[in-house]
C-alpha cells in the first residue's frame, strides 16, 4: 500500500517474466489458441519498469475464453477473445473503439494463421480514408465548440470555466490532428513517444499543446486554432470551420464578435 492508502503494483520482474513465458508455452501447445498479442509498455518496448506487467490478448479459434482469463493486477494480464471478436475489436464504431490506440505499439508474438493475426493488428493501427474523414470532421467541430465556449467564458471573466473548456478542447484537437494524417491518436502516455517515432507534418504541435495545458490563454488558444484551421483547410475540411461563421475571424483573433 502507498501512504495514501491505494494499492501500488509491485511485481517481481523474474516471476512476471516466468509467468509470461509459461503463458506463451501453454498457448503454443493449445490448438484452440490461434494468436497472442503483447500490448502496453512491453509491446511498445518503452517505459518498462520492474513493476511493468505483461498485457496479452489471447485470440481463440473457439469460444472457450474462461481458461485464459487472469485477474486485474496479475503479473500477466490477459484479454481472451475469439478470433471473430478480435477482428473487429477497437475499430471505429463499436463501443470499444476507445481501445484502438493500444495496438499502435502491440507486438504479435504468436500467429498460427499464417500472418492473419498480424494483418488484423495492422488494420487497427491505421485509419481508412472513410474513418479518417469521419473522425476529422467530428473532432474538428468538437474542438471548435470547446474553443468557442472557452473564449466566451474567458472574455466574460469566468476564468475557471474558460480554462476547463480549454482543457476539454485538447482531446478533440489531438484527435483531429492525427485523423487529418489518417493516423490513430495515441493514448496520452504515448503522445510524445509516437510523435518522436513518426513525426506529424504539423510542426510545433507538442509545445503548443503543452502551453495550452499549462496556461490556456486566449492568445495561445487562438494560435492553436490558426494552426489547426490551416491544416484542416489544406485537407479539404474548410466547410467545418466555415460552419462557425460569423465567428471565425473572432476565433482567429482578428476581430471582436
Amino acid at each position: 500500500m502507498t501512504s495514501g492508502g491505494t494499492t501500488k503494483r509491485a511485481n517481481d520482474p523474474e516471476a512476471a517474466a516466468a509467468a509470461y513465458t509459461d503463458l506463451r508455452r501453454r498457448a503454443e501447445a493449445d490448438s484452440n489458441v490461434v494468436g497472442l498479442v503483447l500490448a502496453g509498455s512491453r509491446g511498445f518496448d518503452a517505459y518498462v519498469t520492474d513493476g511493468s506487467d505483461f498485457d496479452v490478448y489471447v485470440v481463440l479459434g473457439g469460444d472457450q475464453v474462461t481458461d485464459w482469463r487472469t485477474p486485474h493486477g496479475s503479473p500477466v494480464e490477459t484479454w481472451p477473445m475469439t478470433l471473430e471478436i478480435f477482428r473487429d475489436h477497437a475499430l471505429s464504431g463499436p463501443a470499444d473503439a476507445w481501445n484502438r490506440p493500444t495496438f499502435l505499439g502491440a507486438q504479435v508474438v504468436l500467429d498460427k494463421l499464417d500472418g492473419e493475426i498480424g494483418r488484423i493488428v495492422d488494420r487497427k493501427r491505421v485509419l481508412t480514408t472513410a474513418e479518417a474523414e469521419a473522425i476529422a470532421v467530428a473532432g474538428l467541430d468538437d474542438y471548435i465548440n470547446s474553443l468557442y465556449r472557452s473564449l466566451r467564458n474567458l472574455e466574460a471573466g469566468r476564468d475557471l470555466e474558460g480554462r476547463l473548456d480549454a482543457l476539454e478542447s485538447l482531446s478533440p484537437l489531438l484527435t483531429t490532428v492525427f485523423a487529418l494524417e489518417s493516423r490513430v491518436r495515441p493514448f496520452n502516455k504515448w503522445l510524445r513517444h509516437e510523435i518522436a517515432a513518426r513525426p506529424l507534418t504539423l510542426a510545433g504541435l507538442i509545445p503548443l499543446v503543452d502551453r495550452m495545458a499549462m496556461d490556456p490563454t486566449p492568445t495561445t488558444q487562438r494560435e492553436a486554432f490558426r494552426l489547426i484551421e490551416a491544416a484542416a483547410r489544406e485537407r479539404g475540411h474548410g466547410g467545418v470551420v466555415d460552419s462557425w461563421e460569423p465567428d471565425v475571424d473572432w476565433l482567429r483573433g482578428e476581430s471582436r464578435p
